[in-house]
């Protein structure tokens, strides 16, 4: 099924960026899937909430969850440059750490996506978008009809504006019974991307990561910009 754009006209921003564990860096740059995650499987509570649900007195939560389950969504940065507050967001404990970013340019991404089908039935998919999140007040907004978008996945609270959000959606038909799934974009050895290291990291674990990165994709690791700034000794 072709995939649709929503909300990109006007974007002149570079690159993508994906903030990953080691284990999930490997696990990319062993099989080159994309993982697309369950929406309600996500730490924001009212992804995919319709401004009618806003409207009522308590919105129906249950219905709300249900909405969720039938998308699938893969999250990335929309930036020029990385950004030093995304490198450690969400993370749970030291293991769940992002420790690498995967950077891809954004039209490369684009056409990789398009180019692959779901491993789905195509009778599931109700339609598949990819573009940028538009970030709206929600919470104390009174003019809640003008909040509207076209897809609901592509909106959230505008106390999410610094993730810069771009996302590559699939919406079913029916609820999904896993929590996501993998989607596969090509072989990972001649895919154009880079990869970048947490420059938070103490220099010792810096500098492990990069040499273990290095061994099997020594094309791909680039050092972060900001690692000079944040570790003088590599000037």
């Amino acid at each position: 099924m072709k995939w649709i754009t929503y909300h990109t006209k006007d974007i002149e921003t570079k690159y993508l960026f994906k903030f990953l564990s080691y284990e999930h860096t490997n696990k990319f740059l062993e099989s080159g899937n994309l993982w697309f995650s369950r929406a309600d499987r996500f730490g924001d509570k009212m992804e995919c909430v319709l401004i009618t649900d806003l409207q009522k007195e308590r919105p129906d939560f249950k219905e709300i969850e249900n909405r969720k389950k039938k998308t699938l969504i893969s999250c990335w940065h929309l930036a020029d440059e990385e950004s030093l507050a995304m490198w450690d967001a969400y993370s749970k404990t030291m293991d769940e750490r992002r420790v690498c970013a995967i950077r891809f340019e954004r039209n490369d991404l684009n056409r990789f996506v398009a180019a692959t089908q779901a491993s789905l039935p195509q009778t599931e998919i109700k339609r598949n978008i990819y573009g940028k999140i538009a970030y709206r007040d929600l919470l104390t907004s009174k003019k809640l009809e003008e909040k509207k978008v076209k897809f609901n996945a592509f909106r959230k609270e505008a106390a999410f504006k610094y993730e810069s959000e771009y996302r590559f959606v699939i919406q079913l038909n029916n609820e999904f019974s896993g929590n996501g799934f993998n989607y596969p974009i090509g072989d990972p050895a001649e895919l154009p991307f880079k990869i970048l290291i947490n420059p938070l990291l103490p220099s010792e674990s810096y500098n492990r990561l990069k040499e273990a990165l290095g061994s099997g994709a020594s094309s791909k690791v680039q050092d972060s910009k900001l690692a000079k700034w944040l570790k003088p000794e590599l000037w």
